[in-house]
């Protein structure tokens, strides 16, 4: 009887064992990254209360690097050549992303690492003279951003 229920383990534990495979997917994506904006305009005009505040519209998928360059570091008067000084102001709401630059300063380019990703995030870009246009004539700077993605996303700086 013995023989017999070991026959039968030895025949049941055979049939119910199953050889197993295992595969391991290896899955893999890749996009590219990249940074632009968009504003409502890029002709200001300061009006006689010296604020203007404008939007950009950011899409960077990928934390990003930001420059800041005014060209005649303040608002040139083309007759007189005086440079009137202004305030430039930076602000992402729901962010910890807020800075101030005098337009001075920012002659030769002021850099800002960004670690967030502001895809489809809105940037409050508001300038204020620090002080007022007093000749007739034209004043004119020209205040250039520029966004590309960080070195460390993959981006070239």
């Amino acid at each position: 009887m013995m023989k017999k229920c070991m026959l039968f383990l030895f025949i049941f534990s055979t049939s119910y064992s199953v050889a197993s495979d295992d595969v391991s997917l290896i899955l893999e994506g890749y996009i590219k990254a990249k940074c632009g904006f968009t504003m409502q305009e890029n002709d200001l005009q300061f009006p006689h209360n010296g604020l203007i505040s404008t939007e950009l519209v950011i899409n960077c998928n990928s934390p990003m690097r930001m420059s800041l360059h005014s060209e005649h570091g303040g608002l040139l008067h083309l007759q007189g050549r005086k440079v009137n000084g202004y305030r430039v102001s930076l602000s992402v709401a729901g962010l910890s992303l807020s800075e101030s630059f005098l337009a001075r300063n920012l002659i030769d380019s002021h850099t800002l690492n960004i670690d967030q990703i502001l895809f489809k995030k809105t940037m409050n870009l508001q300038l204020e003279l620090t002080e007022p246009l007093i000749y007739a004539g034209e004043y004119k700077d020209i205040l250039r951003i520029e966004m590309t993605p960080a070195a460390s996303s993959g981006g070239i700086w």
